[in-house]
């Protein structure tokens, strides 16, 4: 990216509360830079059963380094930062890079995502471009 020194399926660690307004770290993975923002989906260790499983992806521990355990990738909820807010982030050591999802699993994010009846089409034309 121009903006950022990130690439589509680059897994970030992000402090409490610094994206996702929660008590805990919270792994996300990039999905595209667009329109001077960054969108970002989150990775969990369960799904939530009312937002449908066809939009959160499962990933297995056994595959990527950074997972202690197979979680869970959320399709549904697209969480989006100003790219200067999020390079902030970046530099003060908030958000950091841990890992990579390969191009076979993206390509399964964009499809779900795309099914989600919990984006609405502005959140889904950040993975119509993503690919």
């Amino acid at each position: 990216m121009a903006e950022i020194d990130l690439v589509q399926g680059d897994v970030v660690c992000s402090m409490t509360g610094s994206i996702v307004n929660c008590d805990h770290r919270k792994m996300l993975v990039f999905v595209n830079e667009m329109s001077d923002q960054v969108g970002l989906v989150t990775i969990n260790s369960r799904p939530y059963s009312k937002k449908g499983v066809e939009t959160q992806l499962k990933i297995c521990a056994s595959d990527f380094a950074f997972l202690e355990h197979d979680s869970f990738i959320d399709c549904s909820a697209l969480f989006v930062k100003s790219v200067s807010d999020f390079k902030a982030l970046m530099q003060s050591g908030q958000v950091r890079l841990i890992g990579n999802l390969d191009s076979d699993i993206m390509d399964k994010v964009v499809l779900a995502a795309a099914d989600s009846r919990h984006l609405n089409a502005l959140q889904k034309k950040f993975f119509d471009s993503a690919l």
